[in-house]
Parts: C-alpha cells; structure tokens; sequence
C-alpha cells in the first residue's frame, strides 16, 4: 500500500512540474512582442531634433530648393525637444513656391518693416502693418502669419493645442474670440525677442495653418546694406610669391575690382572671351555686394592654369548674408597673356 502510495505522489507531483513549466513558458515575451508600437511619440525614448530646411524640404539636411508643401504639416516626432526654427540662417533663397490648395504659388522673401527678420510669402498674400508688427495674410476675415517685437505684446493664451504642444517655440492659443482663433510662437534672436502669431478661421485653420507652420520655417536674419562694407581687402606676403604667381593674382584681382565697381566691360576685359563674361555675368548685375577679404591660396593646376583661391562675404538683395570662397581659374592664352578662364 505503501508503494501504491509513493507512486501517486510521484505521478501528482510530476503533474505540478510539468504545469509550472508549462506557464513559465508562456510567460516569455519574443522581441518583437516586447517592443510595443505606439501612436504616441512621447512613450519613446528617442528625441527627435528637426532642421527648418528638412521640414520644408522633406530632405534631411537639404533645403527646400522649389517647393514647400502648405498640405504637409513637418513630419516630427511629437517630443518637446522638437523645433521649428533649429537655427536662423542667414543664407540664400531657400523657398520658391508653396502648395495651397492643391496649387504652385510663388514665393518671395518680405521683411519686416522695423526688425531685422522675414518670411518667404506667398505672393496672393498681401503686407499690412499694424501697431504690434506686420502680417502677412488673405481673405476676409483675414488669415494672417505676423511677425512683432516679442517685448511689446504680451498676449493672453488661454489654451494649449495638442497638434502644437510638442514646437518648443510654442506659447499658446488664444480662443476668446468667436471668429478667430490665434496661435503663438517665440523666437530668441541675438537682439530681439520675436513673437510670431498664426491667425485663422475654423473653416480655414487646416490648410492656413500647415502653410503657416511652412513659411515659420523660412524665417531668416537680415542684414542692412549700410553694414557692409564691399571692396577688395586681401592681406598676403607678396615677397613670398614668384613671378607667375604675381602675374596671375593680378589677373585675378582685375576679375574682383571689376565686380566691385560692377563695371561690366572691365570685368570683360579681364576674361578670356566674351562667352564667359555673358555665362557669368551675374557676378556683376546679380545684386549681390561682394567683399575680398583673404587669399587663401594660389595652386598651379601645370604649367598655363592656376587657381586663385580667395574667402569672401557677400550681401544678397534680400540682405542675407554669405561666407565661402572663389576659385579664380587664371590661364595664358595664345598670346601670352593671363586672363581668368572660369570663377566657381
């Protein structure tokens, strides 16, 4: 009996094993099961930073070079580090044209009247100033993008909008009144502290506002003429250099003292042919102010071409400033004579 015993222990707790294994078992979550996709960013842990021009453009570290879509909101991730204006760059036309309403609209740079800041506008949008700024805006009652010194308003945000709560530049909305509804958002420049106010009706806050979250990104810098002094200021050790490369230099130097005065038949002159003055004839009535400032370097590319190396500054029509450098191609021609064959 005994024995009988032992065994229907032995069988009992054989079973209790089994079952314990068994839920263990399905206890274990695969990798793939544990990773849970969620529509809500914020339960990641990742923090998405986002570019102005990857916004517009849809090209990581590419800027928009035609087109910004009003009907695609920036694709971010919903975390409070993302940013609207990642930086405020002071260089060239980054927006051509917007889609609204299923259509191309042009666009071009409007600046502020008092503030050294603009916008790329759409061109069916027109300018008004009023006592806080100047907006930019269509129909009525008007849509509007505005653009005021952040010092002077201090407006009241009675609510805060899902959609937009996660821009680290933004304030808040404002819904007191029954026809409008307004959007804020800040901006800290080296000298001003902007406010930006997106206004819009209920029937046109879809569209008006993804136009408006495009063109938040194009807000550049700008920069007054008066500022900029244009003009030929290389420093080099003309000791240092051997007849060729004093010949070739001053040919150069002819190329940037033409540009300067834009002084169309001199900068001709100092060309190899007229088909290379007609092809790169904007560096004189482009609109631009150019200012020489260092020769970097001067490079024998054989014996009848060498390069002209030259950092400069330039001052665009927009006031949008720009640092690079030239690349003087000086080459002899048939007759003996240095002329600049290409500037790139």
């Amino acid at each position: 009996m005994k024995r009988v015993r032992s065994f229907v222990i032995i069988i009992i707790a054989s079973l209790l094993l089994s079952a314990c294994w068994s839920s263990k078992s399905h206890d274990v979550t695969s990798p793939s099961e544990s990773s849970t996709i969620t529509g809500d960013p914020a339960a990641s842990n990742e923090k998405a930073s986002v570019d102005p021009s990857e916004s517009a453009s849809g090209s990581p570290g590419e800027p928009a070079e035609t087109a910004v879509s009003a009907g695609q909101s920036p694709e971010v991730s919903r975390s409070p580090q993302t940013s609207l204006i990642v930086e405020v760059k002071s260089g060239g036309s980054v927006i051509q044209a917007y889609t609204f309403n299923d259509k191309m609209e042009n666009a071009v740079f409007r600046k502020h009247t008092s503030l050294p800041y603009g916008v790329y506008v759409p061109e069916f949008m027109d300018q008004r100033e009023f006592s806080e700024g100047v907006e930019w805006g269509y129909g009525e009652p008007r849509n509007s993008f505005a653009i005021m010194e952040g010092s002077m308003v201090q407006p009241d945000f009675q609510e805060t909008d899902p959609d937009l709560a996660a821009y680290k530049e933004y304030l808040g909305t404002d819904r007191s009144d029954p026809m409008m509804e307004y959007d804020y958002f800040s901006f800290h420049g080296e000298s001003h502290e902007l406010l930006i106010r997106f206004a819009y009706t209920s029937e046109e806050k879809a569209k008006a506002r993804k136009l408006f979250l495009a063109m938040i990104t194009s807000l550049r810098e700008t920069h007054a003429s008066d500022d900029f002094k244009a003009g030929v200021f290389l420093t080099y050790d003309e000791s240092a250099l051997d007849e060729i490369q004093k010949a070739v230099l001053q040919c150069a130097l002819a190329s940037m003292d033409a540009i300067i005065a834009k002084d169309a038949k001199a900068f001709a002159k100092s060309l190899e042919s007229q088909g290379l003055a007609v092809a790169i004839s904007f560096l004189i009535d482009g609109g631009r102010l150019y200012r020489f400032e260092k020769l970097e370097s001067i490079t024998a590319l054989d014996e009848k071409r060498y390069n002209v190396n030259v950092a400069y500054r330039a001052l665009s029509e927009e006031g949008f400033l720009f640092n690079s450098v030239y690349a003087f191609t000086v080459r002899k021609n048939k007759a003996g004579e240095w002329k600049v064959a290409n500037i790139d």
